[in-house]
């Protein structure tokens, strides 16, 4: 089983001294991914729900700041060495299909081939509206689109496509990414919809573990949706086991039990109780588990990585 962290790029991890404190903190303990949110703006007025809060609403709203996803994972591949490095996720139809694919290989060639693109449709109408995009409506569409164009751009000798929202012939696309055939694409979302996506797109399922409509904040609910997705993969003729089975634990994860109606959530208390939870999914087939350690002041951030790394996981490894 493989293990990341995900760094938010606001609160402690706004400037270049925090991202540089969480990353180290996360190669020097083992850990083997960094995750990194994207946004580029952030509305003023946000009617949208946010899919992963019980009430809709999103916590990036107040704190008003965040830095490029692409942009950031590139810093923090120069200031490590190991790690691999996770959009988390992208979502794909914020920037032009040639000019993403160009920059993430940017990422993975100067990273010595460590990305995997995390990739989502985007739940922040107003985000898309702000930055012209094409219509919220099609954002599926858009999705599958790029992706495909992205895979042609990282793979074609002379790359071609025509489709509804791009067009391209008669270019050049070097280099190409170090990775063959071309960087993992891990399709995010719990929804059918993206599931289908994953089943049909995706080197990667990577779905969040607290989504009201589609939770999958336990192993068994989990498990029950990957049976939906080895359905998908099997109508569309692919081999359920050739998609790497990852997992967002989106809720912080606590050093105390939080309980819920009486019951211990998972994922949070001692490091035995911790590591417990994490067998569990493993028994249900994950395979890579992203962990949301967020806190107000870096310090604090650094400590929860130096329990995770030191206290919990050892029980996991042993």
């Amino acid at each position: 089983m493989q293990f990341g962290l995900m760094i938010m790029t606001r609160g402690p991890g706004r400037d270049g001294a925090g991202l540089l404190a969480m990353a180290q903190a996360a190669e020097s303990g083992g850990l083997d991914y960094l995750a990194v949110n994207d946004h580029v703006l952030v509305p003023g007025d946000i009617d949208s729900r946010y899919p992963y809060s019980d009430d809709g609403v999103w916590a990036g709203a107040a704190a008003g700041e965040c830095l490029e996803t692409v942009t950031a994972t590139a810093f923090i591949a120069a200031a490590t060495s190991r790690i691999r490095l996770l959009t988390s996720v992208m979502v794909v139809p914020h920037r032009p299909a040639a000019l993403a694919a160009k920059m993430l290989t940017t990422v993975e060639v100067l990273s010595n081939g460590r990305l995997t693109v995390g990739c989502g449709a985007g739940w922040l109408r107003e985000e898309f509206q702000a930055l012209g995009l094409p219509p919220f409506a099609e954002r599926g569409k858009v999705t599958d689109e790029y992706i495909a164009a992205f895979r042609e751009l990282w793979t074609a000798e002379k790359p071609n496509f025509s489709g509804e929202y791009v067009r391209f012939s008669d270019v050049v696309f070097e280099p190409k990414p170090l990775q063959k055939p071309h960087p993992p694409v891990w399709i995010g979302g719990e929804s059918p919809p993206a599931i289908r996506r994953a089943a049909r797109l995706g080197d990667g399922w990577y779905p969040a573990s607290h989504n009201p409509g589609f939770p999958l904040d336990t192993p068994g609910r989990y498990a029950e949706a990957l049976k939906r997705l080895h359905e998908e993969a099997d109508k569309q003729g692919r081999d359920p086991r050739a998609i790497h089975r990852a997992y967002f634990a989106i809720r912080p994860l606590e050093t105390t039990s939080q309980t819920e109606d009486g019951v211990r959530r998972p994922l949070s208390g001692a490091p035995s109780e911790v590591a417990e939870d994490i067998a569990a999914f493993a028994e249900r087939d994950v395979e890579t588990i992203i962990f949301n350690i967020i806190a107000p002041e870096l310090d604090q951030v650094v400590d929860r990585v130096n329990w995770l790394t030191g206290e919990v996981l050892p029980l996991i490894l042993k």
